[in-house]
C-alpha cells in the first residue's frame, strides 16, 4: 500500500488539496493518504490527524501570539514522519510550517513533492536554494516560477494554477455595471479592517450611482450576524458566486487573481497593522502586491495600499470603470490574455502523475 503524507493549512488549500487527493485516489491503489488538512480532504478519503483551524493565523503579530499552539502542532507533524513513514509527503503551500517539515521528511529518506511553491521571487530568495536540497519536485502554479526556481537548480515544473480547475472560462462581467462585489478577506482581522473601508466607499457610490446590486460572500466560519450588525451593510447580499459580478473591490491575494480569471474589473486592496505593514515594506521587494499586476508585470487593474485605501480614493478608482467603458474593456482584455497565458493544464491531475514518477 502506498502511504501519502499530505500537509496544508488553509482554507483554498484544503479545497486545491482535495482534488489532487482524489487524483491520487484514481491513480494509486487504495492509497494510504494521512496528515495535517481540512473537511474538503477528509471528504475525499484522507485521514486528517491535524486540522487546518490549528493554525488559522496571518501577519507576523498573529503568529506571535499563537506561536506556542502552532509549535505544538509542528512538532506533532514531524513525529509523524517517523511514526507512520510515509512513501512521499507532499506539502501544500504554507512555507513557514512546510518547508521545516519537508526538511524533516528528506534527513528521513522520504520523497518530497511540494506544491504551491513559497512566493521566494518577492522576499527570501535563500528558500530557492533551500528547496534544491530538500524537495524531490515542485509543483508551481505561475508559469514564471518554473523558470525563477529552475534557475536556482530546484526541480520545477508549472502543473497549472488550482484556480482554473473552478471553470473560470466563465465571462458574465458587462457593462454598465450593475453587479458589485466586495471581497475584503476571509480572516476576522481583515474583514475589521477593511470591510469598513469599502462599506463607506459603498455609500460614496450609490450617490452617484444607485440601485447596484452588492454582494459580499463570506467565506465559512465567518460569523454572519455579526457582519449584519455593522453600519452600512443593509441591501447587501451575503451569499454569492464571484460570476455574478460585473466590478470588484477585492483584498490583494487569492481573490484578486481568481476574478482575473473570471474577466471581472477590479481595484486590489490591501490594509494592515503598522507593525506588519513595516515588516513586508522591509522584506519585501515587489512593484505590485496584486497577483494579476505580477503575473502580468504591468498594472493592469489599480492597486490601494495602506494609507492610499480610503473610501474616497476606493469609490473613486471603482466608478473610474463605471464611467468609462473602455476603461472597463481594457482591463477585461487584459485579463483575457492572461487567462489564455495561464495554459490549459490541470494542476490536480499534473500533481497526482508526478507523485506516481516520483515514486
Amino acid at each position: 500500500m502506498t502511504r501519502i503524507m499530505m500537509v496544508a493549512g488553509e482554507a483554498s488549500a484544503d479545497r486545491h488539496a482535495s482534488r489532487v487527493i482524489r487524483e491520487l485516489n484514481l491513480r494509486f491503489d487504495r492509497p494510504e493518504i494521512f496528515g495535517m488538512g481540512g473537511p474538503m480532504m477528509e471528504a475525499e478519503g484522507m485521514e486528517c490527524i491535524y486540522k487546518i483551524n490549528d493554525l488559522s493565523v496571518m501577519g507576523f503579530s498573529d503568529v506571535f501570539s499563537r506561536l506556542k499552539k502552532i509549535f505544538r502542532v509542528y512538532t506533532g507533524v514531524k513525529g509523524l514522519i517517523s511514526e507512520r513513514k510515509p512513501d512521499i509527503l507532499i506539502p501544500v503551500d504554507l512555507p513557514d510550517f512546510n518547508m521545516g517539515i519537508a526538511k524533516r521528511a528528506k534527513a528521513c529518506g522520504v520523497k518530497v513533492l511540494y506544491y504551491i511553491a513559497p512566493q521566494a521571487w518577492a522576499w527570501r530568495r535563500y528558500r530557492a536554494k533551500t528547496l534544491s536540497r530538500i524537495t524531490d519536485g515542485l509543483a508551481v502554479i505561475f508559469p514564471f516560477e518554473q523558470a525563477f526556481f529552475s534557475s536556482r537548480g530546484v526541480n520545477a515544473r508549472y502543473v497549472g494554477h488550482p484556480l482554473l480547475e473552478d471553470n473560470p472560462a466563465i465571462m458574465n462581467a458587462r457593462w454598465p455595471v450593475e453587479r458589485i462585489m466586495m471581497l475584503p478577506g476571509s480572516r476576522d482581522h481583515e474583514i475589521i479592517r477593511m470591510l469598513p473601508v469599502m462599506l463607506k466607499a459603498r455609500e460614496i457610490m450609490d450617490a452617484v450611482y444607485p440601485g447596484r446590486q452588492w454582494f459580499l460572500p463570506l467565506a465559512p466560519g465567518i460569523d454572519k450576524e455579526q457582519i449584519r450588525s455593522m453600519p452600512g451593510i443593509q441591501g447587501i447580499t451575503l451569499t454569492a458566486s464571484m460570476v455574478q459580478a460585473d466590478l470588484a473591490m477585492v483584498k490583494s491575494g487569492t481573490a484578486s487573481f481568481e476574478a482575473s480569471m473570471y474577466g471581472i474589473p477590479e481595484v486590489i486592496c490591501y490594509a494592515t497593522s503598522p507593525m506588519n505593514y513595516y515588516l513586508a515594506r522591509f522584506f519585501v521587494r515587489m512593484e505590485y502586491i496584486g497577483m494579476p499586476n505580477i503575473v502580468a508585470k504591468k498594472q493592469i487593474a489599480p492597486e490601494l495600499i495602506q494609507g492610499d485605501l480610503t473610501p474616497q480614493g476606493l469609490a473613486k478608482a471603482m466608478m473610474g470603470y463605471m464611467d468609462d467603458v473602455s476603461q472597463y474593456q481594457d482591463v477585461r482584455r487584459a485579463f483575457g490574455a492572461l487567462r489564455a497565458g495561464m495554459g490549459t493544464k490541470k494542476a490536480s491531475y499534473e500533481v497526482a502523475e508526478w507523485a506516481g514518477t516520483i515514486l
